[in-house]
């Protein structure tokens, strides 16, 4: 099976896994610009906020109050990886097995 079969074969689990992998890593990137760009307006960290708003939004509405904003982007982050995993292991449940290529 070629990786081409194998992308066309699994393009249910592909697809989502890519999205969740893109959020992510746009939410990294939002949480390391809001680190170097404290206090200041710059366009790309007004693109990522706008980009992940909405996770972040969902995320603050199930996080306790206690926590504070900036850590909310941690949590989105976590919740994120950990949906990414129940992904990965219902792909496998349902059959997504990986060929040896012989």
């Amino acid at each position: 099976m070629t990786a081409t079969d194998a992308f066309t074969t699994y393009w249910w689990f592909h697809i989502p896994n890519l999205a969740l992998a893109a959020l992510i890593y746009t939410l990294i990137g939002r949480y390391a610009l809001e680190l170097f760009f404290r206090g200041r307006e710059v366009v790309i960290l007004k693109v990522f906020r706008t980009v992940t708003r909405p996770v972040v939004g969902a995320v603050r509405a199930i996080t306790p109050a206690i926590v504070p904003d900036g850590l909310v982007i941690v949590f989105a982050i976590a919740w994120l990886m950990a949906a990414r995993m129940l992904w990965f292991l219902n792909a496998v449940a349902f059959g997504m097995r990986a060929s040896s290529g012989v």
